[in-house]
């Protein structure tokens, strides 16, 4: 049964035929059966007293052995992991002191694991499999079948789940939301959403899938090179063309979503420094500023679902330098329910 712990630590300790487990001041107890003390076999193991509490590791340094073994590169392991190469030299330093033996073994290559490192590291990964299974839990109880999903601002998302409830459960209490990539990211990472659907130019889609592997995300293509348009008010001067391009959009004030202040979005655009930029944080805003100025933004088509009744003009961009993609985040141990799959399926049929 799980139990509390003032300690952050990971403590393991052989106790009464059980091992236990300590992670985020949680205690959990499993089998002490053959897989465990494979295990385990590789850790220094303690027992756990009333008086005597002896942290062994932090679960961090799973992380990080895991991920220079990943990189075979203690450098390109701290950036991955948004630390120093020096705390991560120290972090590791401090671990091989602990165990006793080095883990790798430094070349002119990179970081090559040890015979003993090789055999911590295997271990180090089924204590994290095991770890985000155990996350995973709140995922898998009392859910039932509603949906749980967050986006980065779109219209079409939203009408699609509207529509989706009317023809099959009208009664279930779905949860959405609308807000940054960087926020979708977040909300999926710490379980206050099972699902997200963002929208990236298909330039940065292979960066963002590979950020959600490092943080133990899947990431789904479900559509790919959607064109952007350039959203304006139908009273606007260019508004009367059939496409206008980059030049012809430059010359006005932009309003885009925070998403655009990236540096990566920046140097795509072309934007100037001396360019009028207005950055927002909703559809509603955006809408507003569109309809009672001459400022234009660049969005995915569709992104307002029947734009022409807000008295907005979507028109294509003829030279626009990239497209987007359309990609779903979901945690890598979550199995999505029947409604979840059901209602993925309906919206890549609208897309």
């Amino acid at each position: 049964m799980p139990g509390r712990s003032p300690y952050g630590a990971l403590i393991v300790a052989q106790e009464q035929g059980g091992v236990v487990i300590s992670l985020s001041n949680m205690l959990y107890d499993y089998p002490y059966n053959s897989r465990f003390r494979n295990i385990l076999s590789h850790f220094k193991i303690y027992t756990l007293s009333d008086n005597i509490r002896r942290t062994v590791m932090n679960l961090n340094s799973f992380l990080y052995v895991a991920e220079i073994e990943r990189c075979g590169s203690i450098n390109r392991a701290a950036q991955n992991l948004y630390t120093s190469q020096s705390n991560l030299s120290t972090a590791l330093k401090s671990l091989e002191d602990e165990l006793g033996y080095p883990i790798f073994k430094r070349t002119s290559n990179g970081s090559v694991p040890t015979p003993e490192g090789y055999l911590f590291i295997q271990s180090a990964k089924a204590i994290l499999a095991e770890m985000e299974k155990i996350k995973g839990i709140p995922l898998r109880v009392g859910i039932g079948d509603t949906i749980s999903i967050t986006c980065n601002w779109s219209a079409q998302i939203l009408q699609s789940l509207v529509d989706f409830k009317e023809q099959d459960h009208p009664e279930t209490h779905d949860t959405y939301r609308e807000t940054s990539i960087r926020q979708n990211f977040e909300c999926i990472y710490e379980n206050q959403y099972r699902l997200a659907i963002i929208d990236c130019f298909h330039t940065l889609s292979e960066m963002y899938q590979e950020r959600a592997a490092n943080t133990k995300l899947e990431a789904v293509v479900m559509k790919e090179r959607v064109p952007a348009v350039a959203l304006m008010s139908k009273h606007h001067p260019l508004a009367h063309q059939e496409s206008v391009t980059m030049k012809e959009i430059y010359a006005y004030p932009l309003v885009l979503f925070e998403d655009y202040q990236d540096p990566e979005q920046h140097r795509l655009l072309k934007l100037q420094p001396r360019q009028q930029i207005l950055y927002l944080f909703d559809r509603g805003s955006l809408l507003d500023v569109v309809q009672t100025s001459n400022s234009i933004s660049i969005l995915k088509k569709n992104t307002y679902v029947d734009s022409a009744q807000y008295g907005i003009a979507e028109l294509p961009i003829r030279d626009c330098p990239d497209s987007y993609d359309i990609v779903m985040l979901k945690r890598s141990y979550y199995q999505m329910n029947r409604r979840e799959e059901a209602f993925i399926r309906y919206l890549q049929a609208q897309l």
